[in-house]
Formats: structure tokens, C-alpha cells, sequence
């Protein structure tokens, strides 16, 4: 093609023909100006496709990850849930103990586990570490995926501090005589003469008070609390996944 425009103009200048020539430039330049912008809007096309594209893969991994978050928060909604009941009867018990039976039932039932949120944040930090934050053109279902793992990041930093209180409550030095009782009580010197328990029951001892401290803490911090924040994310999980469908349902795409 090169070859044949070049002879056309050599031709135009041999035969003497500057207008025709002149003619001939300006169309060539032309030609050469549209086919850039031609090739210009085409890759401009293929970007914009390859943008699309992978926004709706980032959409469609949030909401994978957001759904694996569901499920785990739902396990961990479960076991708390089953924490609540045993630890409720454990306080029943504790609240009128006298004995050490009492206590070492108490001890038994009781149940809190001092663990943190497990969210999946994979793809939401390679939304934010590359270019996706951009990508992704619909700023009202951003804003939403911002917030969601905003609650996350406040809920774990609230799961830290609330985990943190009960644990010191847990150390108290006034609980030492308790731990002594339910670690001793089934060893083979077990020697109830020997330990001090005269403040089971009384509710002016500094080991009944911690102790009740710490129930109370663990209970209605921890495993209740715990409950009611994973209801809030699953809540908010639930919302986001009913949008990022309907963006994924308006821009055609096919799982």
C-alpha cells in the first residue's frame, strides 16, 4: 500500500502536475490523520472493554467474598449462641453457689472464647491497591463496599478492647483462689482443708466479686455483644450482595 501511494505521488511530480500533486498530499494526510484516530478510538474501545471486564470480575469476587463471610459469621453466630445458653446456666448456678461443687460446675458450663472477626478482605484490597477503586463506575455500590468494610474494621478494633477488658478481669490477682480450687480439684493431693473457700457464696469476698466480674464481663460483653455485631454485618452483607446483583444483573453479565 506504501509502495503504491509513493508511485502515484512520483508520478504526479514527474508528469508536472503540482496541483493535482498538492491535491493528493493534503487527502493523503487525510487518510493518515483518520486511520490514528481510528486506531486511537479502537484501542480506546478495547480498554473500556477491558475495563468493564474487570469490573465485573471485582464485583462478582466481592460478592463471593462477602458471602463466605456470611457463612463464617453464621458458625460464629452459632457458637456464640450455644456460649450464651451454657454460660447462662453457669450463672444460674454461680448466683446461688455453696458450695464447691457449685463452683467447679460453674467452671465447667462456663464458656467465651476471646477470637476476632475472620473477614475475607482479598479482593476489596486489590480494589484498593490497584486501579479498581476506579474502575468500578457505579460510586453509590463504592460507597456501600466502603462502609461494609468500615464496620468490619470498627467491629475488630471494639472485638480487641472488649477481648482485652475480659481478659484482665480473667487475670485479677482476687481470682487466685478460684484458680487454685478448679486446677487442684481432681489432682490426687486434692486437699479441700487446704484451700481457702471460705468465700464461696459471699458476695463481699474479692474472689466472688471478680469472679462475678468476670461472668459478667465474658457474658454479656463478650458472647452477647459478639452476637449482635455479627447480626449487624451479616445484615449489611446480606444488603450489599442484593446491590452488587442488581449492578451485575443491569450490566448483562453472566456468571
Amino acid at each position: 500500500m506504501i509502495k503504491f501511494f509513493r508511485k502515484i505521488r512520483q508520478s504526479l511530480v514527474s508528469e508536472g502536475k503540482a496541483v493535482n500533486y498538492l491535491k493528493y498530499a493534503i487527502g493523503e494526510i487525510i487518510l493518515v490523520v483518520i486511520g490514528i484516530f481510528l486506531a486511537i478510538q479502537l484501542n480506546d474501545l478495547n480498554e473500556k472493554r477491558k475495563d468493564h471486564d474487570k469490573e465485573l470480575s471485582f464485583l462478582s469476587k466481592l460478592k463471593d467474598d462477602i458471602n463466605l463471610d456470611i457463612i463464617n459469621l453464621n458458625q460464629s453466630d452459632s457458637l456464640f449462641t450455644s456460649y450464651q445458653s451454657y454460660s447462662e446456666r453457669s450463672l444460674q448456678i454461680f448466683y446461688r453457689a455453696k458450695t464447691v461443687g457449685d463452683i467447679i460446675a460453674c467452671d465447667t458450663l462456663f464458656r467465651t472464647a476471646w477470637t476476632n472477626l475472620k473477614i475475607n478482605r482479598k479482593t476489596y484490597d486489590e480494589i484498593l491497591n490497584t486501579s479498581g477503586i476506579y474502575i468500578l463506575k457505579n460510586k453509590k455500590l463504592l460507597n456501600h463496599v466502603t462502609d461494609y468494610y468500615a464496620l468490619i474494621e470498627t467491629t475488630q478494633q471494639d472485638i480487641i478492647a472488649l477481648n482485652s477488658t475480659s481478659q484482665s478481669f480473667f487475670s485479677s490477682p482476687d481470682l487466685i483462689p478460684h484458680i487454685v480450687l478448679t486446677k487442684s480439684y481432681k489432682s490426687p493431693w486434692f486437699d479441700i482443708n487446704k484451700i481457702d473457700t471460705t468465700w464461696i457464696g459471699d458476695f463481699n469476698a474479692p474472689t466472688t466479686l471478680a469472679l462475678y466480674r468476670y461472668y459478667g464481663n465474658a457474658q454479656y460483653g463478650v458472647n452477647y455483644l459478639r452476637k449482635e455485631w455479627n447480626k449487624g454485618i451479616i445484615k449489611s452483607g446480606k444488603e450489599l450482595i442484593n446491590e452488587i446483583e442488581q449492578e451485575l444483573k443491569d450490566k448483562n453479565y453472566k456468571q
